[in-house]
């Protein structure tokens, strides 16, 4: 073989191997762009199923709320929702209703709950709320050294379930704080009987300025931290340990199959609403059971041309029940408009900013305009006095409400609008 054959099959060789490494090359960047394409569409349909549920909805102080217990969480308020719907349905139709819907006793409330279950995202932005709360309340309570213990848990799961081994608790009568002082002499020139503390039939009130806790009874609002009583709440009442066991092994499997939440949920639940009433308890442990109430009366009217002549006639020195009896749209017309001892926090923002304003023995000066009509108001008394359990017990929740927003504002809280994306929308009235 000549010299120049020799050169010409080695330039052929390397143009060849050159050739098959270009090849190769090519084939290894299809195959990785293959693998890419494929690991990104697994990547999507995963991160919408499998990998959805770690999801971080809200960062509080660092902690995430991901997205298994936000979506439980709305399905276990849409049950109470519809628990609740179901119950004033059936109520409407016991009481001879023919269309519950529109019904003036049970027909606004069920909108209500309707308009709610028919609202995605307001549920979705209510268990939200409640669940950085919870996470607000567990960081606090650590810092404070509050801690549950896991007997304590249980005893209040068993509660829930009706189930009390030493037997059913019976509540002790509790006695007043101290006694009500007798009236005053102002008081006495103006009335002769001394009111009861009830509040008078028809008050000019709006909705008391209370916040609910997760302990308070499900209502028509459905609060987002209202215990899960929808599918975890027995049907009857275990009164053997076997039979709560039973009842609470059967309500976890629904809780389960409804909603995605397991025991441990249930008792973390559980925990977050046992040391939230022990937070109370610490952050308003310097709170007395009393607060200023106002033995007020008034006269209601239609018209400002009305009151205005009210007004002048009481300044001519007529008699208030008199009046009272002549004019007054109220239902305490005849007992002088008298409304009693109340809190103003009970009555609407007018008639409230009216009584602040007052001190016992007068009278407003001019006539004062609610969403009711138009007010004379006169104070008989304006003094500190004793609430009942219940009542102090609502000014407790009241101040731990407003303490917690406070504490939302120093909290580093981040939210994600990928929740809005997947807001449960199940179980439905449909279904």
């Amino acid at each position: 073989m000549s010299k120049n054959s020799t050169i010409h099959n080695k330039k052929h060789v390397a143009h060849a191997e050159v050739v098959r490494r270009q090849s190769l090359a090519i084939q290894y960047v299809a195959l990785a762009v293959i693998v890419i394409v494929v690991g990104l569409v697994a990547y999507g349909i995963l991160s919408t199923t499998v990998l959805l549920q770690y999801r971080t909805v809200a960062s509080v102080n660092g902690e995430k709320i991901n997205m298994r217990e936000f979506q439980g969480r709305v399905k276990l308020q849409r049950l109470q929702l519809l628990n609740q719907f179901n119950e004033y349905y059936q109520f409407a139709q016991m009481f001879g209703s023919q269309d519950p819907m529109s019904d003036p006793n049970f027909g606004g409330t069920l909108t209500q709950i309707y308009t709610q279950l028919e609202s995605p995202e307001v549920v979705g932005q209510e268990v939200l709320d409640a669940l950085v709360d919870e996470r607000l309340i567990l960081q606090e309570a650590e810092k404070r050294g509050i801690t549950a213990d896991p007997q304590d848990i249980e005893k209040a799961i068993q509660e829930q379930f009706s189930f009390f081994p030493n037997g059913t608790p019976t509540l002790a009568p509790t006695s007043t704080p101290f006694t009500l002082p007798p009236l005053n002499p102002t008081q006495l020139a103006l009335v002769t009987i001394t009111p009861t503390p009830a509040p008078a039939t028809e008050v000019p009130s709006a909705t008391p300025d209370l916040t609910s806790t997760p302990t308070t009874a499900p209502t028509a609002t459905a609060e987002p931290t209202t215990g899960p009583t929808a599918t975890a709440e027995p049907t009857a009442t275990p009164y053997t340990l076997e039979g709560y066991q039973s009842s609470f092994a059967e309500s976890m499997t629904n809780l389960k199959e409804n909603t995605a939440l397991s025991e441990e949920d249930y008792r973390a639940f559980f925990t977050a609403i046992y040391l939230r009433e022990k937070l109370v308890e610490e952050i308003t442990k310097d709170v007395r059971p009393v607060e200023e109430q106002f033995w007020a009366q008034h006269i209601l009217v239609s018209t400002e041309e009305t009151a205005n002549e009210v007004l002048t006639r009481l300044n001519n020195g007529e008699d208030w029940g008199t009046l009272a009896a002549e004019y007054s749209q109220d239902g305490s017309a005849q007992n002088g408009g008298d409304l009693g001892w109340n809190s103003a926090d009970i009555y609407v923002p007018e008639f409230k900013a009216a009584l602040l304003a007052m001190q016992a023995g007068e009278t407003s000066l001019q006539p004062v305009q609610s969403e009711f009509g138009w007010h004379i108001i006169r104070i008989l008394g304006r003094e500190e006095r004793p609430v009942d359990d219940e009542r102090f017990a609502a000014i407790k929740q009241t101040l731990f409400s407003a303490w917690l927003t406070e504490l939302r504002t120093t909290a580093n809280i981040q939210t994600f609008e990928i929740w809005r994306e997947y807001v449960p929308t199940e179980p439905s009235l449909a279904q």
